[in-house]
């Protein structure tokens, strides 16, 4: 890890433990015995979800059967049930991204 740090950016870090060593005596012990060779493997990541995508995508096709309705028909009922799904569709997506924005986040930090 060390060699991904600048040479300031080591220099405050030492700086920062000495510090913080110097306050907690139990950290010092704690980082003085600390071993680096037995640390422990990264946690094993969540296993893939692809539920909210599978949902999209049956709203869309729910969506565009019901355009085809209402655009046909016309009827009182097409136009609000059409308005409906696509506010679903819409939550199911913005969840989505969401989602999909963590992953992402959790991957480059």
């Amino acid at each position: 890890m060390a060699e991904a740090l600048s040479r300031r950016e080591r220099f405050l870090l030492a700086q920062m433990e000495q510090d913080l060593r110097g306050q907690d005596a139990e950290l010092d012990r704690r980082l003085t015995t600390m071993r680096w060779d037995d640390v422990p493997p990264p946690p094993v990541p969540p296993p893939d979800r692809h539920g909210g995508c599978a949902v999209s995508h049956l709203l869309g096709a729910v969506l565009t059967g019901l355009l085809g309705a209402a655009r046909t028909a016309a009827t009182v009922v097409a136009v609000p049930a059409c308005t409906t799904v696509w506010g679903l569709m819409l939550a199911c997506l913005a969840r989505l991204m969401g989602r999909w924005a963590r992953l992402g986040s959790a991957d480059h930090g």
